[in-house]
């Protein structure tokens, strides 16, 4: 880039700051500085995860699901949710494995299985409906009804 380019894009760049830190008072003011996207994410997560307290579930069910653990041959521990209450374990369970539950409005249910390395299945199933599905050792799987 040439000397007098560099020059000109400077004076722009200079006048563009002075136009943007004045009032018609007197008082400087500035622009707020934008947030990049993965500061505004992080914080977003920050603020859903502890702020937010879990939801609970209103009116009338809507349905009813199926939670189902299966595979190996060796005890396991489940850990569930179950509409946004607290969490609940089981251990020493024996496989095959299933609780049944009322499905609410916008609230997340999930289930867990810890076999160790042993691939498990966890499914959740809501009215006849598969929902959610994972193959794999120590398998996550959750659902909720928007």
């Amino acid at each position: 880039m040439s000397m007098r380019l560099t020059g000109v894009v400077g004076a722009f760049v200079v006048a563009a700051l002075v136009a943007g830190c004045g009032s018609t008072d007197g008082r400087p003011t500035a622009a707020p500085a934008p947030e990049s996207s993965t500061s505004a994410q992080a914080t977003s997560s920050v603020e859903t995860t502890t702020a937010r307290p879990s939801p609970t579930p209103e009116g009338a069910p809507i349905g009813t699901a199926t939670m189902q653990v299966r595979g190996g041959t060796a005890p396991v521990t489940i850990t569930y949710q179950i509409n946004g209450e607290p969490e609940q374990t089981e251990t020493n369970v024996t496989l095959p494995w299933e609780k049944q539950y009322p499905v609410y409005d916008k609230v997340q249910s999930s289930v867990r299985a810890d076999g160790g390395d042993t691939e498990l299945i966890c499914a959740i199933i809501m009215d006849g409906n598969l929902v959610s599905f994972v193959t794999e050792p120590r398998p996550t799987c959750s659902f909720a009804y928007y």
